[in-house]
C-alpha cells in the first residue's frame, strides 16, 4: 500500500502545483488588465496557502511591486494597505498578533543600529588612540 500512497502524494503535489500556477497566471493577467484588487486576492491566496514555493515568492514580489506602483501614483492608502496585508501574512506564528511582531521587529532594528553605532565609536576611538 506504501507505493500507492506515494503515487497518490505525487499526483496530489502535481495538482497543487498546477493550481498555484493557474492562480498566479490569472492574477498576473488581472494585474496587467488593471484589475488590481482581483490580482491582489490571488496573490494573497498563494502567499497564505503555499509558503516556500516559487509561486509564493513571485506573488510576494508582485504585491510589493503593486505597492510601489500605488505609491508612485499618489495612492498611499492602497500601498499602506498592501504593506499591512503582507506584514499580516508573514507574521511569525510565535507572536500573538501583529503588534507584538512589530515590536519585536523594531527591537531587532534598534539593537542592530545600536550595535553599529558602538562599533563605529570603537573604531573612532581606536583610530584616535593610534594617532
Amino acid at each position: 500500500m506504501g507505493k500507492q500512497e506515494k503515487v497518490g502524494e505525487s499526483v496530489l503535489e502535481q495538482i497543487e502545483a498546477a493550481r498555484r500556477v493557474a492562480i498566479l497566471r490569472d492574477s498576473i493577467k488581472q494585474e496587467e488588465d488593471g484589475h488590481y484588487s482581483e490580482a491582489i486576492d490571488g496573490y494573497r491566496q498563494i502567499i497564505d496557502q503555499d509558503h516556500g514555493t516559487p509561486e509564493e515568492e513571485e506573488a510576494r514580489e508582485r504585491m510589493l511591486d503593486l505597492a510601489f506602483l500605488f505609491e508612485s501614483k499618489g495612492q498611499s492608502y492602497r500601498a499602506k494597505h498592501l504593506y499591512w496585508l503582507l506584514e499580516l501574512l508573514y507574521t511569525p506564528q510565535r507572536f500573538e498578533d501583529i503588534k507584538e511582531a512589530r515590536r519585536a521587529r523594531v527591537k531587532e532594528i534598534l539593537d542592530q543600529v545600536h550595535a553599529e553605532k558602538r562599533a563605529e565609536e570603537e573604531r573612532k576611538a581606536h583610530v584616535e588612540a593610534q594617532e
